[in-house]
């Protein structure tokens, strides 16, 4: 994944009648995505492990182990880990579609990326809008 995000699919749109998809992903310290929207899908985040920042529509908040956040389609979010080591989160989009950016951008090796105007094509092909700043 772009920012040597591990990210593994647990539930695909196929496998749920096309509801969700539900991943576990593991991003790095020191890793964030810039603010963005999904017009289709809204998102739920569930933090495992680690301390991450969410801001959504402007407002600020910190998640820590045990904590969730839920992020409406079509709302402007942004996320970083602000802890200090690799954290992990659950994370879960409806309805399904968006798990197809991950299986196009993903691989199978550590260490591999798929090239950064690569993914942003992929991201715009599945319903992601970055904001430009």
């Amino acid at each position: 994944m772009p920012g040597e995000v591990r990210t593994e699919v647990h539930l695909t749109g196929q496998e749920s009648g096309g509801t969700i998809c539900m991943l576990v992903d593991q991003p790095p310290a020191g890793w964030s995505l810039p603010p963005h929207r999904h017009r289709n899908e809204s998102e739920t985040i569930h933090v495992l492990e680690g301390e991450f920042e969410l801001e959504v529509e402007g407002r600020r908040s910190r998640l820590g182990p045990g904590q969730t956040a839920h992020i409406p389609a079509g709302v402007v979010h942004a996320g970083a880990n602000v802890g200090p080591g690799t954290g992990r989160r659950i994370v879960v989009f409806s309805p399904a579609g968006i798990e197809g950016f991950f299986l196009e951008v993903g691989s199978v090796s550590p260490g591999e990326e798929a090239p950064l105007a690569a993914s942003a094509a992929a991201a715009a092909r599945h319903g992601w809008e970055f904001m430009r700043e």
